[in-house]
């Protein structure tokens, strides 16, 4: 029970007279009569009083002789919308009723703002299609030479919620590997010997409460999509949003990098956390001093036509990205022609620039395939036959050009199709069994909210 329902309830065997009292002890002027189980039965004003006594009743009679019973209330919990109309309409107090009519609270105009309740966070990333200079964001490639990348993001997302506990223990829970891990502090995470990527994640950031930490994704594992570093970009992300002092957005994609590739070691480049953390369409350069992100703002046109004449098709092979980067860096250190080959992809990708802002996007579409060409010299494990003969038949049904997304040997293959070939394409290359996937750019990169508890 309230102080204010103590302060202001007066009971039905009361007199008159307790009633005044009651009103004159408080500043609303108003006293709320209840019966023996705090039921309300009406409320009593001075005026209420002044009326019955001016008509010849004496104070000593019970309260109800003069109590109104024609009362406004108000259920407990009652939006703070609909007591603010009631007060602004001239109303100084109102009773809180509960599902029996019993008084539980008396609403004021000073009534106090909500208490803080307890809130999760939740954070989604997209996933990226590259196209052009893969490879060149490896550390080891770009700490001599310039380089380039060429990427969008897509509405495919890594999904994560963040939900803080009291007690200090740790739950991981990962939906598409059907993975659970729990812990009892920070210091048994930071102490078990083999960690997920999630694991490594949270021993990176270090946070200081217990949580339980669900990850989902809309796309499948192995995609080449950069699917892992948009989970853990979604990761950092959550945590982020129950911080004070947010990371950046540069900061939360060297997070990425550091938990994925450096604490975690899956080998590979710096591309897919960026392009994952910033979103949209981006000319990522990386340089031994620096990495910068360049936004590329596409007239509304010439992005619908792009996305109208892109089919993603998904192989059903699954690939390993990290084991195809280690080959892919033993291949380029014993062989100085790799270098230019890299070298090479960079200056493409920078053509492909200019034609994408001009909105060339047939002569866009044909880079795809020397795109292609150039990655196949990068390492014997890229491709195989199965993956020539799809791409083979795709040319053949239509395409202009296309290539394998992500690190190769498996997953997504994107081409480029002009409208009036894109169903003898999709049959093509649907009767090799592999299957195409409907998708929109997405022009945000990663994003974190947070809401209550429910």
């Amino acid at each position: 029970m309230s102080l204010l329902v103590q302060a202001l309830r007066i009971r039905e065997q009361q007199s008159i007279l307790d009633a005044v009292e009651c009103i004159e002890a408080g500043t609303l002027q108003i006293a709320f009569v209840v019966d023996e189980h705090m039921r309300l039965l009406g409320v009593v004003t001075n005026g209420d009083v002044r009326r019955h006594l001016l008509q010849g009743g004496k104070t000593d009679e019970p309260v109800t002789a003069c109590m109104n019973e024609e009362f406004r209330s108000v259920r407990i919990g009652a939006p703070r919308e609909d007591l603010l109309k009631a007060f602004d309409l001239g109303y100084i107090a109102l009773p809180g009723l509960d599902e029996q009519g019993r008084l539980v609270e008396v609403y004021t105009r000073q009534m106090a703002a909500s208490a803080e309740v307890p809130v999760l966070a939740r954070a989604r990333s997209p996933v990226r299609m590259s196209f052009c200079g893969g490879g060149a964001d490896l550390t080891y490639f770009f700490i001599d030479h310039s380089a380039a990348v060429l990427s969008c993001t897509v509405g495919l997302y890594a999904h994560a919620t963040l939900i803080p506990r009291d007690d200090g223990r740790i739950s991981i829970y990962a939906e598409d590997l059907g993975r659970e891990e729990h812990y009892s502090s920070l210091a048994e995470l930071l102490a078990a010997p083999e960690k997920s990527l999630l694991a490594t994640i949270v021993a990176v950031i270090k946070p200081k409460y217990g949580f339980d930490l669900y990850l989902r994704s809309d796309f499948p594992v192995g995609s080449g999509l950069g699917g892992s570093s948009a989970a853990t970009t979604a990761t950092i992300a959550v945590f982020n949003e129950l911080r004070q002092d947010r990371w950046n957005t540069y900061e939360i994609a060297e997070l990425a990098f550091q938990a994925e590739r450096l604490c975690f070691g899956i080998a590979g480049g710096w591309q897919d956390q960026y392009a994952s953390a910033f979103g949209g369409f981006n000319l990522i350069e990386f340089e031994n001093r620096r990495n910068l992100v360049h936004p590329i703002r596409l007239e509304g046109s010439i992005r619908n036509e792009l996305e109208s004449c892109l089919v993603l098709c998904d192989t059903g092979i699954s690939h390993d990205s990290g084991r195809l980067h280690e080959l892919q860096r033993e291949e380029i250190e014993a062989e100085l022609s790799q270098t230019e080959l890299l070298s090479a992809s960079v200056t493409l990708c920078r053509r492909m620039h200019h034609f994408l802002i001009r909105g060339e996007l047939k002569a866009f579409g044909t880079c795809l395939d020397e795109a292609w060409q150039l990655k196949k010299r990068f390492s014997s494990a890229i491709s195989d036959g199965r993956l020539d003969d799809i791409y083979a038949a795709a040319l053949a049904a239509g395409a202009c050009g296309g290539k394998l997304l992500g690190a190769g040997g498996g997953g997504f293959f994107l081409f480029y199709v002009q409208p009036q070939h894109r169903q003898r394409v999709v049959s093509a290359v649907g009767a090799l069994g592999c299957q195409t996937q409907n998708f929109r750019f997405e022009s945000s990169g990663v994003t974190s909210w947070r809401t209550k508890i429910q």
